[in-house]
C-alpha cells in the first residue's frame, strides 16, 4: 500500500475515533436506549446509524455537498429541521414517564428511524464533510482513498457506538427506582440539550 495512502488512514482513523466516541447526539441516546432496553434491543439503532452514515458519506461524495454551496437555504433549512428534532427529543427523553424503565418509549429507535436521522445529524455532517475533504487524496487515488474512508469511517464507528451501549446498559442496572430514571433521563435530555451548538453554529 502507498505509505501516503497509510498515513492518511491512521490519520483518519483517529479522527474518526474521536468523532465516533465523545459526546454528541447519537452517543446519548445509545446511552439512553441501552440503559432502557439493552444491547441486543438497541443493535438495530446502531445499524441505522451505520447505515445512514454511509449512506450520506456517499451521497457527499457524488456531490451532495456541492449543493449546499449552491443553494445556502437548504442548508439553513435541514439545520432548523435538525434543531426542531433534536428539542423534541429532549422533551421527550426529560418527560418520560418513570413507572417503567423504557425511556418513554415501548420500543428502542429503529433502523430506518435512526439512519434517516443521521441526514440532520451535525455531527455525522461535520465528520463526513471532513473525511471527503481533508482525508482524501488528490488525482488518480481520490477514490479509492474516498472509499477507503468509507470503510474506516464503519470499522472505527461501529465498536465506538457499541461502546456507548453497553455503558448505558451497565447504568441501567441502577435505575431501579423511578427517582433513578427520572434524575437519569433529565441527564440525558440535557446532554442532548449540549449537542444543540453544533446545530446552530
Amino acid at each position: 500500500m502507498d505509505p501516503t495512502l497509510t498515513t492518511l488512514i491512521v490519520s483518519a482513523a483517529l479522527f474518526c475515533a474521536t468523532m465516533t466516541m465523545t459526546p454528541g447526539p447519537n452517543n446519548v441516546l445509545l446511552a439512553q436506549s441501552g440503559a432502557n432496553f439493552g444491547v441486543r434491543r438497541t443493535l438495530r439503532h446502531v445499524v441505522g446509524i451505520r447505515l445512514g452514515t454511509t449512506s450520506l458519506h456517499v451521497a457527499v461524495l457524488l456531490g451532495l455537498g456541492t449543493l449546499f454551496e449552491e443553494f445556502p437555504m437548504l442548508h439553513q433549512s435541514l439545520k432548523l429541521v435538525a434543531l426542531a428534532y433534536l428539542l423534541w427529543l429532549a422533551y421527550k427523553i426529560a418527560t418520560a414517564p418513570t413507572g417503567d424503565n423504557n425511556g418513554g418509549r415501548t420500543e428502542p429507535m429503529g433502523v430506518m428511524e435512526a439512519a434517516v436521522f443521521q441526514w440532520i445529524n451535525p455531527k455525522s455532517w461535520l465528520a463526513v464533510m471532513t473525511l471527503c475533504s481533508a482525508f482524501t487524496l488528490a488525482g488518480d487515488g481520490y477514490w479509492y482513498s474516498a472509499l477507503m474512508m468509507v470503510l474506516v469511517f464503519n470499522l472505527v464507528g461501529l465498536p465506538a457506538s457499541f461502546t456507548w451501549v453497553f455503558l448505558g446498559q451497565a447504568i441501567g442496572r441502577f435505575l431501579n427506582t423511578a427517582g433513578r430514571r427520572r434524575g437519569f433521563n433529565l441527564a440525558m435530555a440535557i446532554c442532548l440539550l449540549a449537542t444543540l451548538p453544533m446545530v446552530v453554529l
